[in-house]
């Protein structure tokens, strides 16, 4: 029986086999329903995008690249755009910044309330936005970090510690401790062992971690909405600005690359975490 079967075979005959087969064509097909749902409707925005008319239809009546150029010279999109990469990458090293250490501590401390802790950090994946942005707001207005490039950074990290946590914990679940006692025996310190022996191994981890968490920063937008200047807005918030006070083809120009960048990132994550594991196979064997 192969383990990673989902349909373990039933001890039977004739009949058994075939309920056995039936159940894996049945998964199947559904799994393929739910992937064309979900990725038929995205797909429909690229050629909107290419609309040759001055207003989104679909399909196109005529074909252009004039909404992609018009994205590149209009200052408000460009602006935005680089804007939430700025906060994304430094969101993004703070949530390493925190998450790194954090990650460990969850790993290897046996202390009581380590699952209290554990729960906190990964909150923010399951808990409305709406409600974290009205605590971040208030909280983050006491002390005048509104309409701030900090303040986004700091509630963008918030976001995205979780990434971090979750997929370097993973890391860490597989990595052999007795490589870093080794070290220690040798006479490096901590910080050494550290930056020479964990970080390279778990990197793997620590490259996805990132990945995700600048995928969180830069498609931020409820939070967002709450703590941008008026002068000064990502990207999700130009993107709903042009859904309240225009609807040519732009948009979806704009709403094509950043389903293409959320793509290009995720397979980036996913390739890292197959050599990782495809190196993990190979060194215990």
């Amino acid at each position: 029986m192969n383990r990673h079967d989902p349909f373990p075979r039933a001890p039977g005959g004739r009949l058994a086999d075939g309920v056995y087969r039936l159940g894996g064509v049945l998964m199947r097909l559904l799994a393929v329903l739910i992937l064309v749902a979900m990725v038929v409707p995205i797909l429909v925005v690229f050629p909107i995008s290419l609309s040759g008319t001055r207003y989104m239809t679909f399909p196109p009546q005529s074909w252009s690249w004039q909404w992609y150029r018009a994205y590149f010279a209009i200052p408000e999109w460009t602006g935005a755009t680089l804007y939430s990469a700025q906060v994304g990458l430094l969101s993004t090293l703070l949530a390493l910044l925190l998450g790194i250490p954090a990650a460990m501590g969850l790993s290897r401390a046996g202390f009581r309330g380590r699952g209290a802790i554990h729960a906190l950090f990964v909150a923010p994946l399951v808990m409305p936005l709406i409600i974290i942005a009205i605590a971040v707001y208030f909280a983050f207005a006491r002390v005048g970090l509104t309409g701030t490039t900090a303040g986004l950074v700091i509630a963008h990290a918030m976001l995205a510690l979780p990434f971090v946590v979750v997929v370097i914990m993973a890391s860490l679940a597989q990595f052999d401790a007795r490589l870093e006692q080794a070290a220690s025996s040798l006479g490096a310190g901590r910080l050494m062992t550290f930056l020479t022996v964990t970080l390279p191994l778990i990197r793997p981890g620590v490259l996805s971690g990132a990945l995700l968490a600048y995928l969180a920063s830069f498609n931020e937008f409820i939070v967002s909405l709450f703590l941008v200047s008026t002068d000064r807005v990502t990207l999700p918030i130009q993107f709903w600005k042009g859904l309240r006070f225009e609807t040519n083809p732009t948009i979806a120009a704009v709403a094509s690359m950043l389903i293409v960048l959320t793509v290009l990132c995720l397979v980036l994550a996913e390739v890292i975490r197959a050599r990782a594991a495809r190196r993990y196979g190979r060194a215990r064997d």
